[in-house]
């Protein structure tokens, strides 16, 4: 990636428009319901190399996702939310 491209990139990545999560049950509802995954980083200072950060786009719903993924029980298309699930496994551990 070019310097410019870079820092476009970093702009638009404020801690304003993204979510970030080392939940990977919430991480692949979230896939799940359309949000943009934008990248998996290292958990900071952490032993554990599997350990990841999720970060998604921050979009205007994603409140009310959250508030409906802690505070009821969301329905899921099993096959789908297994295929994301794998998909979101295959991030934590390529090397």
């Amino acid at each position: 990636m070019n310097k410019s491209k870079e820092v476009e990139k970093n702009k638009e990545e404020t801690e304003d428009n993204v979510f970030k999560t080392a939940d990977f049950v919430l991480s692949v509802f979230l896939l799940y319901s359309g949000i943009e995954l934008l990248r998996v980083e290292p958990y900071p200072n952490d032993s554990n190399e599997n350990r990841k950060y999720f970060v998604f786009k921050k979009i205007e719903n994603i409140d009310s996702l959250l508030n409906h993924y802690i505070s009821s029980d969301p329905t899921v298309r099993l096959k789908k939310f297994i295929s994301v699930q794998k998909k979101l496994k295959k991030l934590i551990y390529q090397k």
